[in-house]
């Protein structure tokens, strides 16, 4: 059999990173040759660095030889065909097809929990789950028993051993332990197994060093040049109201609170904003747009992603962002005596 063509795996920021750590535990569990990629996410550059390999302009992307393949389940699957000495899945056939379900469940479902609790390795707080998010939490703790009431003799993992089906769920065991969520005795023994992988333990040890080494405020931001056109548009408008609490690792904050104040300001749509922040690290701000679309533009601005990625690897243990239509608007104000 020929010897595999040279693999390359394309990745961003550890930390933060779902997607990418999927591919790469199987690839340094299995001692997979590849070279790894891991380009900044918070550098201006790397989106077009991205575009080079991926027609998505994601990560993960591997690099077969001269070909691109992109999505972690089908990165996956390509390791599972170039290697197939190696027990990417299940050896087990119905234990095989059982990991493809589970695996093709995570990469599909659970969109709420994964939204309200974010991946960040270096992340911990508690939350109270609301019940939408409480039932996904519930779905894959079930998805968990039912995978080891198969393989409970055979070793820690969901089949027993470590396979695609465990790296595919593996972030959410990140999520249990940053935002110290409730979960069963089954769920935590797979966590804990999980965070004792030898190739977990080497992402969470560079994640950490990666987090020493790349500031969240090294490349966001080029000061506004020319004047900000004032738009003052009648109701109705839109309130993005955001409120969080800072954690004890605000280094370089102000900075990056400063500039997306000027972004915000010169995007299409913007209106006004008003902030204010206790003593205690609670702060609330709303900004008004006057569409929809105004809001989304902003949100999916390379230079607010980043600072978004930044908020939730670093500034806050926790946020809360709400869109609401705003209908009519009075002012009052005490005549001086």
């Amino acid at each position: 059999m020929a010897e595999p063509e040279e693999l390359e795996l394309v990745i961003v920021d550890k930390n933060d990173t779902s997607w990418s750590m999927r591919p790469w535990l199987l690839l340094v569990h299995h001692g997979l040759p590849f070279r790894e990629i891991s380009l900044v996410a918070s550098d201006p550059a790397t989106p077009d660095k991205i575009r080079e390999f991926s027609p998505t302009g994601k990560v993960p992307v591997l690099r077969v030889g001269e070909q691109c393949i992109w999505e972690s389940l089908a990165i996956i699957e390509t390791l599972a065909d170039l290697f197939p000495a190696v027990a990417i899945w299940p050896r087990h056939p119905a234990w095989r097809r059982h990991a493809r379900a589970i695996a093709a469940e995570m990469h599909a479902g659970f969109a709420d929990l994964r939204r309200h609790c974010t991946m960040n390795l270096a992340l911990s707080t508690t939350v109270q789950l609301d019940p939408a998010r409480r039932r996904e939490l519930d779905r894959f703790e079930a998805m968990v028993e039912a995978a080891r009431r198969e393989s409970a003799t055979q070793g820690p993992f969901l089949f027993g051993e470590f396979s695609a089906a465990d790296a595919m769920l593996a972030p959410v065991a990140t999520r249990i332990r940053s935002y110290g969520l409730k979960v069963g005795a089954t769920t935590e023994s797979w966590t804990h197994a999980i965070f004792e992988l030898p190739a977990f333990r080497r992402w969470e040890a560079e994640a950490m060093q990666e987090l020493k080494l790349r500031s969240p405020a090294e490349s966001i931001g080029v000061p506004l040049r020319g004047p900000v056109t004032s738009r003052i548009p009648a109701p109705p408008l839109y309130a993005v109201i955001f409120s969080s609490q800072l954690s004890a690792e605000t280094g370089g904050y102000s900075q990056v609170a400063t500039r997306m104040v000027e972004l915000a300001s010169s995007m299409p749509g913007y209106v006004s904003h008003e902030s204010a922040r206790g003593d205690d690290g609670f702060g609330i701000t709303v900004s008004y747009w006057d569409s929809l679309e105004a809001i989304a533009n902003f949100r999916a601005n390379f230079e607010h992603r980043a600072a978004q990625a930044a908020g939730k690897r670093q500034f806050y243990l926790a946020y809360d962002l709400r869109v609401a239509r705003v209908e009519r608007h009075a002012v009052f104000k005490r005549d001086s005596e």
